[in-house]
């Protein structure tokens, strides 16, 4: 049985996480490529449910707002989610759209192999707090490095910051990437530059979580 948190909340149409991939994704990619992405550049994200009624894609979804901003058509979007089930709800939603099974990363890093991977943006939005969540977007912030088809990146990370008792800072977010041999890698090898900007929201819903979003351009 799953958890009410994974199947059945719409996490990714709540008016605040909307509010916030509008003043981070949608900002960001205005800024960095105009009104609309080119036709041979992909938007990939771990994209959650995406769908809550079979084939029928959730309004103001991740996707659904992207398309609705014009800033992406719908076969520019790869989404990719570890859930089985979810991912069958996502994958019945919208066969115009790419949509995975998998570990972000390990999808991600399958396609550059394929030389079929051309991102403008990677929008990982994780639930992990800074300690754990910073191994991670190192990890892929690497794999983006190292690609040679990830050229012009935007490299987005969501962070839990303040969960029941637990609270963190974006000094603990940078700190915990600081001391990843991955990112010390890509830092030294790839033509990264943090975003001078942070943001921070509160959690879907009636959570009292408090969510961070970091910005990384590459290129």
């Amino acid at each position: 049985m799953k958890s009410k948190t994974q199947l059945e909340m719409e996490y990714g149409t709540c008016p605040k996480k909307r509010q916030a991939r509008t003043d981070t994704i949608v900002k960001s990619l205005r800024d960095n490529y105009g009104h609309t992405l080119p036709d041979n550049k992909q938007y990939w994200a771990m994209c959650g449910r995406c769908s809550h009624e079979i084939g029928q894609l959730d309004d103001n979804c991740e996707p659904n707002q992207m398309i609705k901003s014009k800033l992406i058509t719908p076969n520019q979007f790869h989404g990719v989610e570890i859930d089985p089930e979810i991912y069958e709800y996502n994958s019945n939603a919208s066969q115009e759209m790419n949509w995975y099974l998998g570990d972000f990363h390990d999808v991600m890093a399958e396609y550059s192999n394929k030389h079929e991977f051309n991102p403008a943006i990677v929008n990982v939005d994780m639930v992990y707090m800074p300690k754990r969540g910073s191994s991670y977007f190192a990890k892929i912030l690497q794999l983006l490095t190292t690609a040679k088809e990830a050229k012009e990146v935007i490299l987005v990370g969501n962070f839990v910051m303040e969960s029941r008792h637990w609270r963190s800072s974006i000094d603990d977010i940078i700190d915990g990437l600081e001391k990843q041999p991955c990112f010390q890698f890509s830092m030294h090898n790839g033509n990264w530059e943090l975003g001078d900007q942070y943001y921070t929201y509160l959690g879907t819903g009636g959570d009292s979580t408090t969510m961070s979003t970091i910005i990384y351009h590459k290129g």
